[in-house]
């Protein structure tokens, strides 16, 4: 038998009357906002990210609660704004990537790469051991990156868990750390859902990391002098 929420109850069933408007639609304002932050991350924005988004989106966390609102909400915005990146784990170079978040992080690195520096999906940490990061950011013609990138896209970067999942997410993130503490390591770079969801920190977070990437490539010239 389906269960009814609450919420459902007190608004007449109101899934049997799907053109009705009510506070679990979205708005304008929340179209308007989600239509801003595709465009600028070049992917649709993932519900978690909402909590992170300020006070003008809080109505947009309110829907990102369940899958139901949320769901409406994108056909909303396909509909208002046909032109927009549609869903899909598949970024605009063709790369097949995992998860909508690492779609996002994929574009907005694609976006930025400088000529002379390659990247590179779900590298490997050690040979013999699967533990992989996100993404690697490599010199040309070596496979081995300079810097990875690791994406968080369960957790903002207080680290704090509201499920299981998330949990599990921070615990594996951690085994990842330990290796990159060791010495001659090289650099680690965490992109955590707030980030994503503040496109200008993305960026910036991105931009840093091809400056890092520039940094050891120039020590690793030097050092073979």
């Amino acid at each position: 038998m389906r269960q009814f929420s609450s919420r459902t109850r007190m608004h007449g069933y109101a899934s049997r009357r799907p053109h009705r408007t009510s506070m679990w639609d979205a708005t304008s304002q929340d179209l308007r906002i989600m239509a801003e932050l595709t465009e600028e991350l070049g992917a649709p924005p993932v519900s978690p990210m909402m909590r992170y988004c300020g006070p003008q989106a809080h109505h947009l966390a309110e829907l990102a609660g369940n899958a139901g609102d949320w769901g409406r909400l994108l056909g909303a915005l396909a509909r208002r704004y046909p032109h927009l990146p549609e869903g899909s784990h598949v970024a605009s170079d063709g790369t097949k990537l995992e998860s909508n978040p690492e779609r996002i992080v994929w574009e907005t690195l694609r976006r930025l790469q400088p000529g002379d520096l390659d990247l590179c999906c779900h590298p490997l940490l050690e040979e013999g051991r699967f533990l992989r990061s996100d993404f690697g950011i490599c010199a040309p013609d070596d496979d081995t990156p300079l810097v990875y990138l690791e994406v968080m896209g369960m957790l903002g970067s207080d680290r704090e868990c509201q499920t299981d999942v998330e949990e599990h997410s921070l615990k594996r993130l951690a085994i990842k750390e330990r290796w990159f503490s060791e010495p001659d390591r090289p650099l680690l770079r965490i992109v955590w859902l707030d980030m994503m969801a503040h496109p200008e920190w993305l960026v910036a977070i991105c931009e840093e990391a091809f400056q890092a990437a520039y940094a050891r490539m120039t020590m690793k010239q030097r050092s073979r002098r």
